[in-house]
């Protein structure tokens, strides 16, 4: 118990050391997910730079004023991959953003989030997971397919910084990428300009909001509700059990803020995510320093440097985007199964199948009340 006290004595002493070089480690924990589908939003849909990186920034550094924890904010992931993999437009997906917002921020001044976060079938939600996975891995395999030699060295290059935590793999294949382009003169110097960028402004339409909700966005707040709501509340209480007053409703508030601001500077869909906390955690992060350096990075990003970013990410190999989509599906495949089940696999499985060739939305609706159903029949067969 003494240890305990002393543990969580010395946690509390060191959230005051808010720039330290490990913190300055943490702030690269989670770009391993980040990098992908920001270079995916910006060569495909067409999503600006400027916006994307100076939301993120402003974002990650109020909260990490705010709480004082390495809470990063990450892509939704659900909406990402759909945008990504169908080629949406850029107010397809902002709209989208907003409507999730404004849910997250009605949820959250409820405060009912809680109850229904206990309501949720998991297995329903891992037959999204794996659907997801499964449009992620067919994406990327795609992109791979443009130049198997450049696709294969990047799996290779992945799997060897695996377990080299100080060297995210993205970050290395996102300079490498840069590097061929420069040689392959696909792109020169004289090309880049730096500067403050021409920021650019959309509002969410009706018709984009209600198309992207359904094709993604509802799919999206179920698989939030575990893996933010659920898993990053556990994660915290971990973690950092000194900390109090951060549950599924302050969630809820700070995804429904974000989201209903940064749409209009054209920013993506972000949210919460016990990945890129346990990430930032794993390279060193301990307090909200992790979150202000990074944000203080992507800042400077998208004030200078994003017509550059423009310019590269358009013109960006895409057998190395395809290699690092391909190792986040299976990512997200590993945690679809992460608590396997032979009993309600197949019902995962149906689900995910429909998610991939049909619709999330309806994947995720059939794989409920397939779940439903079984569990009926399965507490019949009990009594």
């Amino acid at each position: 118990m003494e240890s305990n006290k002393n543990t969580i004595a010395k946690e509390s002493e060191n959230n005051h050391k808010k720039f330290t070089l490990r913190e300055f480690g943490g702030s690269f924990g989670d770009w391993g997910t980040l990098v992908p589908f920001i270079i995916g939003y910006i060569s495909i849909v067409g999503l600006n730079p400027a916006g994307i990186f100076l939301t993120l920034g402003i974002t990650n550094i109020i909260l990490g004023i705010k709480f004082n924890l390495p809470l990063p904010v990450q892509p939704q992931k659900t909406i990402g991959t759909v945008a990504i993999s169908k080629g949406w437009d850029p107010n397809m997906v902002i709209s989208t953003g907003f409507g999730t917002g404004v849910i997250w921020f009605l949820l959250g001044f409820s405060k009912k989030l809680n109850k229904i976060v206990s309501k949720v079938p998991i297995v329903a939600v891992r037959g999204i997971q794996l659907g997801l996975a499964l449009i992620l891995g067919w994406t990327g395999l795609k992109l791979f397919s443009e130049n198997l030699f450049l696709g294969f060295i990047s799996i290779a290059i992945i799997l060897i910084l695996i377990k080299n935590k100080p060297i995210p793999s993205a970050i290395i294949l996102t300079f490498g990428g840069i590097l061929i382009m420069f040689f392959t003169q696909t792109i020169f110097i004289s090309e880049l300009e730096f500067g403050f960028p021409l920021l650019t402004f959309q509002i969410p339409t009706w018709d984009n909001f209600l198309l992207g909700m359904v094709y993604a966005g509802f799919a999206q707040l179920f698989l939030t509700l575990t893996n933010v709501m659920v898993a990053t509340v556990v994660l915290i209480k971990e973690l950092f059990p000194d900390r109090e007053g951060i549950d599924a409703n302050t969630l809820a508030f700070n995804m429904g803020a974000m989201n209903l601001i940064n749409p209009f500077l054209v920013g993506m869909p972000l949210c919460h995510g016990s990945g890129g906390l346990m990430a930032q955690y794993a390279f060193g992060a301990r307090t909200g320093g992790s979150m202000i350096l990074e944000g203080v990075m992507e800042l400077i990003l998208g004030l200078f440097f994003s017509e550059a970013l423009l310019v590269l990410f358009t013109e960006f190999p895409m057998a190395i985007l395809g290699a690092m989509l391909i190792y986040t599906a299976f990512l997200l495949g590993k945690i679809a199964l992460s608590d396997f089940n032979i009993k309600v696999f197949p019902i995962i499985l149906t689900s995910a199948i429909i998610c991939f060739s049909i619709n999330i939305a309806i994947g995720f609706l059939i794989g409920l009340i397939i779940y439903l159903f079984f569990t009926k029949v399965i507490e019949k067969t009990d009594s």
